[in-house]
């Protein structure tokens, strides 16, 4: 067993791995009750095309999340989630675009939990019946889409930036893709991506880190499992230009909400590590869109709008800066919205201000243990790694990286979607 030791933090996550490859991690905290268990696999809804020794495999859209709900199923097709809850714990799956969790939530019974979970997903009989039977509620999922406003409006202006990357479609699948899935096609996925190697086990909460990797050791030895051979997937190409600039739909809101996305690539922006450069980025936007910052506090005082939101996100070879409001008056704030960032400002003594919340808050979340756990899978899917130094990059930006930055971006390729409340019928 080994400590990744999580620097200035005074937190460490221990490490160890399975003969067969899977990777086990475990953060612990003695003061909490809870624990969370985590199952994930780095393969999900946007691998539909990939290689495995020579051999082209393309899937439709939809497989990853296909097989998530098989996957979640008893033999006798039932619910796996019963089972988690006879052991009085909560459990879920999600299938995202690049990874796919399965994942239980308890405060009793944590190596039942673990051995129900590592059995369940790993020891997997693909019945006909079963398959079958679930396409149903599935295409009943993809049919609601437009009622899952969140969901929508992502997809939705995916497709306005991106011409060829994967996350132009829903991860449950159109359904003229889901009707297209066989069981063949969910077997191709899972011997492809389901294997020991390409999969971690995070354990966070109130465990003992030596026992809980003794007893997975020992699970995983009463195991056989093939040769793993690593997929290949194509490089897309993706032009700097947004599909289209001006959207509007409907759905299921009683208040309009605009969305607004810039897409940059990170070769015009300075050379520094991608961690650094979104930390940089996410900085500015809040200087400039939070709940401290003078437009936010202005807009709200006119009543123009109900809320005001802002990300930085990073999509292959882009960076993409969202900001998002629900407001009464989308025609009156876009314009608003639209100048501010073209026009950010950088002003660094609010930036170092904003350094320091932050850093307050990563020491704080370290007291979730279902926040770390969710941390943990997106450092290991996202950068192939747990970032060990995230509280020293945030005290290392200098005032110099933040103005480099700033003299780089470029707010041309912009996408605006603007969601208004469905028509009520006369």
């Amino acid at each position: 067993m080994k400590e990744i030791i999580l620097k200035d933090l005074d937190e460490k996550i221990y490490f160890d791995q399975c003969e067969n490859g899977l990777k086990i991690y475990i953060w612990v905290n003695e003061k909490i009750n809870t624990f969370k268990g985590a199952l994930g696999f780095k393969g999900g809804a946007e691998n539909t095309t990939f290689t495995v020794e020579d051999k082209k495999i393309t899937v439709p859209y939809g497989t990853a999340h296909y097989l998530e709900h098989i996957l979640c199923k008893n033999s006798d097709g039932s619910s796996l989630l019963g089972k988690f809850n006879a052991l009085q714990s909560y459990s879920n799956a999600a299938t995202y675009l690049d990874k796919t969790i399965y994942e239980f939530v308890g405060t009793t019974n944590l190596y039942e939990n673990l051995e129900l979970l590592l059995n369940s997903i790993q020891e997997k009989e693909f019945v006909e019946e079963t398959f079958l039977s679930e396409r149903g509620p599935i295409l009943e999922e993809a049919s609601m889409i437009k009622d899952n406003v969140g969901r929508l409006a992502y997809y939705t202006l995916n497709r306005e930036l991106f011409f060829n990357y994967p996350n132009r479609i829903e991860g449950v699948g159109r359904v003229e893709d889901i009707n297209k899935i066989t069981l063949e096609d969910l077997k191709d996925f899972y011997n492809t991506f389901y294997h020991p190697e390409n999969s971690f086990l995070i354990v966070t909460g109130k465990v003992d880190p030596l026992n809980v990797i003794h007893f997975v050791k020992e699970n995983q030895k009463k195991k056989q499992f093939p040769k793993w051979n690593a997929p290949k997937f194509p490089r897309y190409f993706e032009p700097k230009k947004v599909v289209q600039t001006y959207q509007e739909i409907h759905a299921n809101i009683e208040i309009p909400q605009v969305h607004i996305a810039v897409k940059i690539p990170i070769r015009s922006l300075p050379k520094m590590p991608i961690v650094t450069l979104l930390d940089i980025l996410q900085l500015l936007l809040v200087c400039n869109f939070g709940s401290t910052s003078l437009l936010k506090e202005e807009l709200l005082d006119k009543k123009l709008i109900v809320s005001l939101n802002t990300s930085a996100d990073w999509e292959r070879n882009y960076i993409i800066l969202n900001v998002s409001s629900r407001t009464k008056y989308p025609e009156e704030v876009l314009p608003i919205l639209k100048e501010k960032l073209k026009h950010l400002e950088g002003n660094l003594e609010d930036v170092r201000r904003k350094i320091k919340s932050e850093i307050a808050n990563l020491v704080l979340s370290f007291e979730d243990p279902e926040y770390v756990n969710d941390l943990l899978a997106y450092m290991l899917v996202k950068y192939g790694k747990i970032l060990t130094n995230e509280k020293e990059i945030l005290e290392n930006i200098q005032d110099a990286d933040i103005e480099k930055v700033m003299k780089k971006l470029s707010m041309e390729e912009m996408s605006v979607l603007v969601i208004y409340p469905n028509k009520k019928d006369d």
